[in-house]
């Protein structure tokens, strides 16, 4: 890490050089008695690598991580960052607040995808503080994002803390001021293979949703929500990916309703198994509801750590945060962030291998 920042003894930094020369990564491992070790990266405060044991107490790194550094200076598939200042689509890359309409970087089709192509996932955070005790090790992260960035409104203050604890618990708290009104959807877009190789089609998961945003064909919320009972994105019942992954052409993108008002406090959220390794983790979070993206366009023209294509379906991203494209929908619980007032977002991973 920089010079003048001085580590909590027992937590390790570590640098990676990248292929063009440019400022290194910064990397930051936490480590807890179980042997799970998270490391994290200060370019988009992102999630590197989670290593963790299966049944057999071997360790796999539980996340898709590129191999050649270089690639997490484009990484345009978002591997492991925060994602924002919106996260996930703003349909026709506009919204307005107030008497303003603001017009946004357009990277999706026509629409603004994770915060644009300078969003939050392109900066280099800084490591503010961090913590070690018998019962837990901690990093926190900040940035600021300037007035206008990104086409948002106002100067946004954020802090990302994790924490890893002796209860294999991973917990990611953001916090966020601004001087200004503004739309704030933070979450994170690491992608889970609990097998540690090969795609996620065999893993279970269980989503404690009862309802799903419908889409138009750009996957921009229509407005409506429907019932998932009996259809192919019913997940309340724990089952296998793959079986039902071609109802929508090329897998799953969609965002579960697990809380209509939107309260902002903790819930399950999801559990997902790999059932050959006994590795699951269990998803809680203070957020509406999560996006399950089964890693659709993923190509295979980058390898992971492992030496392997990161091929479609290599890995899935649960991503915790309010309704997607909410600032054009009314009828949405807001996402907006008022000058004065604090963005607080909570979201638990809990480890085990049974």
């Amino acid at each position: 890490m920089p010079s003048e920042l001085s580590l909590t003894r027992g937590i390790v930094a570590s640098e990676v050089f990248t292929r063009d020369g440019s400022l290194p990564l910064q990397l930051v491992t936490l480590e807890n008695g179980r042997g799970t070790r998270v490391t994290l990266c200060d370019l988009g405060a992102s999630l590197y690598s989670i290593h963790t044991r299966d049944r057999y107490g071997h360790s796999d790194n539980i996340l898709l991580t590129y191999a050649d550094p270089q690639h997490w200076l484009e990484n345009h598939w978002y591997l492991g960052v925060t994602a924002g200042r919106v996260a996930n689509r703003i349909g026709d890359a506009r919204f307005t607040l107030g008497n303003e309409t603001y017009l946004l970087p357009v990277n999706d089709g026509k629409n603004h995808l994770h915060g644009g192509p300078q969003g939050l996932h392109t900066k280099r955070w800084q490591v503010v503080q961090s913590e070690s005790s018998a019962r837990f090790q901690s990093v926190t992260f900040r940035c600021v994002s300037e007035d206008g960035e990104g086409g948002y409104p106002g100067n946004l203050d954020i802090e990302l803390t994790y924490c890893l604890d002796e209860d294999d618990a991973l917990t990611l708290e953001y916090r966020a001021l601004t001087d200004a009104d503004t739309p704030v959807v933070l979450t994170n877009h690491c992608y889970w293979n609990l097998a540690g190789a090969d795609g996620i089609l065999e893993h279970e998961l269980e989503i404690h949703a009862n309802q799903l945003l419908r889409l138009d064909e750009q996957l921009i919320p229509t407005g409506e929500l429907f019932n998932v009972a009996g259809t192919p994105v019913d997940f309340r019942k724990r089952k296998k990916i793959g079986r039902d992954i071609d109802w929508w052409p090329g897998g799953y993108d969609n965002f579960w309703v697990v809380d209509e008002t939107a309260e902002k406090t903790l819930k399950p959220i999801a559990s997902l198994v790999h059932p050959a390794s006994g590795r699951s983790v269990r998803v809680v979070s203070s957020e509406a509801g999560v996006q399950f993206y089964s890693g659709n366009f993923l190509d295979g023209s980058r390898n992971r750590d492992s030496g392997s294509p990161i091929h479609k379906y290599a890995g899935l991203c649960l991503e915790t945060h309010g309704f997607p494209d909410a600032p054009n929908h009314q009828n949405f619980p807001s996402v907006i962030l008022k000058k004065g007032e604090e963005y607080r977002q909570t979201t638990i991973y809990q480890f085990s291998a049974e």
